[in-house]
């Protein structure tokens, strides 16, 4: 996530809060209790949570690719 972040940030500029907020949700995500392992244990993550990373991460994609 960092290298797309810098990436974006040499071409545009990109406020400082948007860049944590992201690295921040990425950080979320990958987390041991994060939405992107597989969930081997019990987890208190729901389908709500789901549908919610997958809606973030589909508008980040569209957020870089219209920043290329």
């Amino acid at each position: 996530m960092g290298d797309a972040l810098k990436a974006i940030e040499k071409k545009h500029h990109l406020h400082g809060a948007l860049k944590q907020g992201f690295l921040k949700l990425y950080g979320y995500t990958s987390d041991a209790d994060g939405i992107r392992h597989g969930l081997m244990d019990e987890s208190a993550l729901t389908g709500d949570d789901a549908k919610y990373f997958l809606l973030t991460c589909t508008s980040f994609i569209n957020y870089l690719k219209a920043k290329a």
